[in-house]
């Protein structure tokens, strides 16, 4: 052959299924993986595509860049041409930027009808067609590297031939690739040929163009077999295999489906502890991928023994717990050092077996991905056996394991700033309810004496002495009763009764008994709807309504208040909402309002510590709800606040 060059000045090399595959790539309509064909079963098959196409813009998107991959290739580019005509086609490759002209003139590409090829004898022959074939290659590669052809295979039809002939001359033509640089693109009409033709060119074609797909074709059958004597055995083969593979996946995925059911199941399980849920899923991961031990290992320092806080049938010292130092680049060592898991199917022959973990206990397969705390490294999660695997971690193992350790990370970490802030207020209670209590003594002693000095010496006071001392025992006692709503609040936690079935139609009794004068002297009207049953501390949640309630009675701007209360179930918690037509409360001020000690008017407007509503909000946390205010100034406000339900059966 000569040595011809492309257009960038590069060698021709041979043609084959991946060139052709280059240049279907180089089709934006196209879709579907085209890969390499490296490791694809049929990689050895010849250099034969199948185009099933049912409109002629389908037909061209794949033509079209086979024909300019061939010319740009100086190769020797043939069509049969039956459906379109010359100018139909010489316009669709002018549009793709094909200089056709010069082709046409160079003879590098040239048309052919069904008289010059399929039917050279009036009738359809295999023999006929392999001898334009051969011919053509001939004449192609005594000035070409290669030969390119594609054919409107609908010109056959004329012929009327049957399947088997039609494939015959396939597999005859396989023979003749084999040792020729030559490509094939044959064109089907779906709209033209039978079925039963279009199902059998399917069959013996190892890629097939189709709905601008490229397509593997798990349905390949080599014409040889296909219309040898063995046909019917070699087809059973066929069905049987592709009916078991595609068993054997859905079988794979429903083990997977199940898998993450039951993943799910246990970490959204509030009733089961932390360490329970770990042990739970080490057992389902290890009954998915066939393994018998497992484990969650913590590091304590960086160059530290690691500790096994959790394990699945994998033993205990005599102390009941187990240390492990794996070295430096195997086992939890390497897992904890990776940012992907780290996995090992056999360790025998590798430096792993020099691992203490191996010498030791004898862990042969092992599969394990970090564990985090925040930023900090905590360990590893981790899944072996004593025996060795007879197949490699797939990538679904490795993906589920690095899915179960984020888990375990999150629920660490979540874990870890519970337990801190947890301390944290457990430090802001102690010192809350120490500086209230000390505080109590000398402001006693300061209330006490400035009564003695009233009792004593009060008829010696001028009028500013008299106004001075009433400010002085007034503020007293606002601190008083700011110490001991502190001492209320820091009280919330540590001296809450436990939680308990509450009716709130009972505590809302007590609380109006309790604001009868206040509701009598301003004339208001309170209403209520039917209040349930919840969970919580009855004490704190009578203090929850009379606060808002004198708040409501308070804040109506002189005009007697209308306040009217509602109930509404959401889901496991029911929303308890207190309407008023009070004064409102500007958009800005609706969150500071509970805070501690944060006021949005002066004393003289209206008394109070600032601190009821603060105390409110800290009573629901502890009940594991939220409060918030729903306000229009001048029109009123709503506050609203959830508590858990009693579950009524």
């Amino acid at each position: 052959m000569n040595n011809h060059t492309t257009s960038d000045g590069m060698a021709d090399e041979s043609v084959t299924l991946e060139t052709g595959l280059e240049g279907l790539r180089s089709s934006s309509a196209f879709h579907g993986p085209a890969e390499p064909l490296d490791d694809h079963e049929h990689a050895h098959a010849n250099d034969h595509f199948a185009l099933i196409y049912e409109s002629q813009a389908e037909q061209f998107a794949a033509v079209i860049p086979f024909l300019r991959q061939g010319l740009e290739r100086n190769e020797r580019c043939l069509y049969i041409i039956h459906e379109n005509s010359k100018a139909e086609i010489k316009s669709a490759m002018r549009a793709d930027g094909i200089d056709v002209d010069a082709a046409l003139e160079s003879g590098q590409l040239s048309f052919h009808d069904g008289d010059e090829t399929y039917l050279r004898n009036g009738t359809f022959s295999a023999d006929g067609t392999v001898e334009f074939l051969d011919d053509a290659i001939d004449a192609a590669t005594t000035e070409y590297e290669a030969l390119r052809v594609t054919g409107e295979m609908s010109s056959v039809l004329q012929a009327d031939p049957d399947c088997e002939q039609l494939l015959e001359c396939e597999a005859k033509a396989n023979y003749l690739f084999d040792d020729a640089d030559v490509i094939v693109l044959c064109q089907y009409n779906r709209e033209r040929f039978p079925p039963a033709v279009i199902r059998d060119v399917i069959s013996t074609h190892p890629l097939l163009i189709h709905d601008n797909r490229i397509s593997y074709n798990v349905y390949y059958t080599p014409p040889a077999e296909f219309l040898g004597s063995e046909k019917s055995a070699h087809e059973i083969d066929r069905l049987l295999g592709t009916l078991r593979d595609q068993t054997d996946s859905k079988v794979k995925r429903q083990r997977r489906e199940r898998f993450l059911r039951r993943s799910y199941r246990i970490t959204s399980n509030s009733d089961l502890a932390f360490e329970t849920k770990v042990e739970r899923l080490l057992e389902l991961g290890c009954d998915w991928m066939g393994l018998e031990v497992a484990g969650l290992t913590r590091c304590p320092s960086w160059d530290d023994r690691f500790l096994n806080e959790v394990t699945i049938k994998y033993g205990e010292d005599e102390s009941g717990e187990l240390w492990t130092d794996p070295g430096e680049g195997c086992y939890c060592r390497q897992a904890i050092m990776a940012d992907k898991p780290v996995g090992m199917a056999d360790v025998r022959g590798t430096d792993w077996e020099d691992d203490e973990i191996y010498q030791e206990y004898g862990l042969t397969c092992y599969l394990g991905t970090k564990v985090m705390d925040g930023a900090t490294p905590y360990g590893t999660l981790w899944l072996g056996s004593r025996e060795p695997r007879d197949r490699e971690f797939s990538a679904i193992e490795r993906t589920f394991l690095e899915l179960m350790g984020k888990w375990v990370s999150y629920e660490i970490e979540r874990k870890h700033r519970k337990q801190a802030l947890e301390e944290s207020n457990e430090r802001l209670e102690q010192f809350a309810y120490a500086a209230s209590h000390d505080l109590q003594e000398p402001l006693r002693m300061v209330t006490s004496y400035l009564q003695l000095l009233e009792s004593r010496y009060g008829d010696a006071f001028d009028e500013d002495g008299e106004e001075f001392l009433e400010f002085a025992v007034d503020g007293a006692e606002r601190m008083r009763a700011m110490i001991d709503g502190l001492l209320a609040y820091s009280r919330v936690e540590t001296r809450g009764d436990p939680f308990e079935a509450v009716d709130l139609e009972t505590v809302l009794e007590d609380v109006l008994a309790d604001l009868q004068l206040q509701i009598d002297e301003t004339d208001a009207e309170i209403t209520a709807a039917d209040l349930p049953r919840v969970e919580g501390d009855r004490n704190q949640l009578r203090q929850v309504f009379q606060n808002l309630l004198e708040n409501a009675i308070t804040y109506s701007d002189g005009s007697p208040p209308r306040v009217r209360i509602d109930a509404n179930r959401r889901r496991m918690e029911w929303v308890i909402s207190i309407h008023d037509n009070g004064i409102g409360i500007e958009p800005d001020d609706q969150e500071r309002i509970f805070s501690v000690f944060d006021r949005l008017h002066s004393r003289d407007e209206y008394e109070g510590t600032g601190i009821g509503l603060a105390l409110c909000r800290r009573i629901v946390e502890r009940h594991d709800g939220e409060i918030w205010v729903d306000s229009t100034p001048g029109e009123g406000s709503t506050f609203s606040f959830t508590l858990p339900a009693v579950d009524e059966a």
